[in-house]
């Protein structure tokens, strides 16, 4: 219960904190304290999430992290590639290093240039449709469409008014 609990409780709570920040930040209600507030939950969340991974799953083997991983891009893709984990590595730092800007600089992260937001918003809506989506099974694939659609959703709406 607890592993379940750690693993799926955790990135279906990042998964939301992502959504709920990209849209308060993208509907501009003028709630950026709370927005932050959650961008770091989740990228906190994440950080929970890969270790209850590598914790409960993986009993803290790197080797066995990239052969699972592996075994789930060949199921889909038919290519053995393990490579995907040090990718779910980089997005991880990524979202770390981005809530420690926001709280480091709130005035210049707020001054980002469009093509940078619009970067990483790609870079995230990659991640979590791969993650929440495509590798996802069952109640998890139903959480990452909603939150996805909600940050497109969002996002349309912000740039039509």
């Amino acid at each position: 219960m607890w592993a379940d609990l750690a693993v799926r409780g955790s990135i279906a709570a990042a998964t939301f904190s992502w959504a709920a920040a990209e849209w308060l930040r993208w509907r501009q209600t003028g709630r950026a304290t709370v927005a932050r507030a959650l961008w770091t939950a989740g990228a906190t969340l994440l950080v929970v999430h890969a270790v209850a991974v590598f914790h409960y799953i993986h009993h803290w083997s790197q080797d066995a992290a990239l052969e699972h991983t592996a075994r789930q891009t060949a199921a889909l893709t038919g290519l053995h590639w393990g490579g995907g984990l040090y990718v779910n590595y980089a997005f991880t730092g990524l979202w770390l290093w981005d809530a420690a800007a926001w709280w480091a600089n709130p005035d210049r992260y707020a001054r980002r240039s469009e093509p940078s937001r619009t970067l990483l918003l790609a870079i995230f809506l990659f991640m979590f449709v791969n993650g929440g989506i495509v590798f996802a099974q069952g109640p998890a694939r139903i959480v990452g469409l909603i939150a996805v659609g909600v940050v497109l959703w969002a996002r349309l709406r912000s740039e039509a008014g």
